[in-house]
């Protein structure tokens, strides 16, 4: 095992533990964060900063992890690492995963019936030992076992949000360039940007395929490999599928494993038009000498007389309409956040310090938009409040260059009314209508509840649409095309949260919204200045749906939004 193998395993079981031992969250994100960076560095890297002493200079590794590199690396063992498990029962890690097991219950197993492994465990159950210990019983029992023998079977494909997938691909592709790659493509769903990915596709461009699959098994992410399917599975649950090719063919390579299938058919009959085929076009375009994997696919859309097609729209009916792409909503086109919280109700941060982070972002304006009176939950802003607010805001105007909007994410009510007065959201710049409670309405009351809140005669934004959170909150149900023709007779716009949990509207259902003529705005739904970061994913969603840059509201200049979306 690689020292940097050996160094980034060490540093995640010791996350792990100081999570199970609820340590401070802090030092487990620290040395989380530790095994990330010592995996990223090239190998001599590593080797030569331990050596010349300057692992505190990159950035990620203080003083206590260089130590604890040091160690690993010198003696193979870790101070910390061992005091942690001398802390817990033998087996602790992979119990911890049984859902049900606390380390409370994990001490007691062990200090009661010596169990050390999940295997030791099951057996215990079946011999009904388990229900003998204090603080189980029979059901817990039951639920154990259960929870064994689901662990066990075979499960769906994990999946992981987009941004997750992002950052996982970047940092694999990072870890195989230079060393045994040439170039790494990014290609798959996380080139087109799905809302979750279920595994991470590379392009891999070498001369040495072995060498590469070498470097994946030394990975710490990595719990399997199969050569021969060209996978690996990667301890997040999802699969790692490496396309190796020559730099003459990498064009080709990333077309076709960027997909999906109907967009590369539709290539593929473009070529046949032609008199030649995608393979014939593709080896041309790289016998010319194509700038890479991913730029190289110009050259080869060139070839067909294609407009080179945004991966995130390829797919769609608009794939070959000759139109091309050149107004495809990009973000630099964006000139203000949508959607901000602050400590007025549920957000991290003040006024000022969201408006400044939005300023040094470039943004020409920031929308102000806490939550209502109904989100108890989140503090939200009641009328003795509001006031208070809008002068803070006044005040806060003063001192900063970006334009300031006050607005709400004014809470839907169960009978489709919003939760101010009229005559208050009248007084607002922006009004954000959104649903946060009662998502489980049959799809009849649901759909007259939007209907009536998107009829209403203000100007309203359509707030996280369809109420999801990916991975753990389907959509709830409605009659989607009724609330858009609701929304299309009235007055306002529909919201792409770029929330990573959210990214709501589903863009599945843009074309629809497009087609009726209502406008959008890209949001950030942030609750910290952190959170303005999510704006990119946002508008990926936007792509995805084929919005140009004249169908988002906040691609206006401030005093151009404010008059379009102001309530009255």
């Amino acid at each position: 095992m690689s020292d940097q193998l050996h160094v980034a395993r060490a540093f995640e079981e010791i996350a792990l533990l100081l999570r199970l031992s609820d340590e401070n969250a802090f030092k487990a994100r620290a040395y989380e964060r530790g095994a990330r960076v010592v995996m990223d560095l090239d190998e001599q890297a590593l080797a030569s900063k331990i050596e010349d002493g300057t692992l505190t200079l990159v950035e990620g590794i203080g003083t206590k992890l260089a130590t604890q590199i040091q160690e690993l690396t010198s003696t193979g063992t870790s101070s910390v690492l061992d005091q942690l498990r001398s802390q817990h029962p033998p087996g602790v890690v992979a119990l911890a995963r049984i859902p049900g097991l606390t380390i409370r219950r994990i001490r007691g197993l062990h200090e009661g019936l010596g169990i050390g492994s999940v295997e030791e465990l099951r057996e215990a159950c079946v011999a009904g030992r388990v229900r003998t210990l204090p603080g189980f019983g029979a059901k817990t029992e039951e639920r154990l076992l259960k929870a064994i023998e689901r662990a066990a079977q075979p499960r769906e494909p994990a999946r992981m949000l987009l941004v997750d997938g992002q950052v996982l691909a970047g940092r694999l592709a990072r870890a195989l360039t230079g060393s045994v790659a040439s170039e790494v493509a990014v290609a798959g769903g996380v080139r087109r940007c799905e809302e979750t990915v279920a595994e991470i596709e590379l392009v891999v461009v070498t001369s040495d395929e072995k060498a590469v699959w070498q470097r994946v098994e030394r990975m710490p992410w990595v719990t399997r490999v199969e050569v021969s399917s060209s996978t690996a599975r990667l301890s997040q649950g999802i699969a790692l599928r490496l396309w190796c090719t020559s730099a003459a063919d990498a064009a080709l390579a990333t077309i076709r494993t960027t997909g999906p299938d109907a967009h590369v058919q539709g290539l593929e009959e473009r070529a046949r038009q032609r008199g030649t085929t995608l393979v014939e076009v593709g080896a041309e375009v790289g016998a010319a000498g194509g700038a890479g994997a991913e730029g190289g696919e110009a050259g080869v859309y060139r070839a067909l007389d294609v407009p080179f097609v945004p991966p995130e729209v390829r797919g769609t009916p608009a794939d070959f309409d000759g139109r091309g792409y050149d107004d495809l909503l990009a973000t630099s086109d964006i000139l203000g956040m949508v959607h901000c919280h602050t400590t007025y109700s549920d957000g991290r941060n003040t006024i000022e310090e969201m408006a400044r982070a939005a300023e040094v972002m470039g943004m020409q304006y920031i929308t102000i938009t806490d939550h209502s009176p109904s989100a108890h939950y989140a503090r939200g802003v009641t009328l003795d409040r509001l006031k208070e607010q809008w002068d803070e805001i006044a005040s806060v105007q003063d001192r900063v260059g970006i334009r300031i909007l006050r607005g709400t994410e004014s809470d839907i009510l169960a009978d489709g009314a919003l939760d101010y007065p009229d005559d208050v959201l009248e007084r607002f710049d922006i009004v954000i209508a959104s649903i946060h409670a009662r998502h489980k309405l049959d799809r009849e009351r649901m759909t007259e509840r939007l209907v009536r809140a998107m009829s209403a005669p203000i100007f309203k934004v359509w707030g996280h649409a369809l109420g999801r959170i990916l991975l753990s909150r389907e959509p709830f149900e409605c009659d989607v095309p009724r609330v858009l023709d609701a929304l299309a007779g009235a007055r306002g716009a529909i919201e792409l949260n770029g929330d990573p949990h959210r990214l709501d509207l589903p863009p599945a259902w843009i074309p629809a919204a497009r087609e009726r003529g209502i406008p959008f705005v890209v949001s950030v739904d942030a609750h910290s200045t952190k959170g303005l970061n999510v704006l990119p994913l946002g508008v990926q969603m936007a792509r995805r749906g084929g919005l140009r840059r004249h169908e988002v509201l906040n691609t206006l200049p401030a005093a151009e939004l404010a008059a379009r979306v102001r309530p009255i």
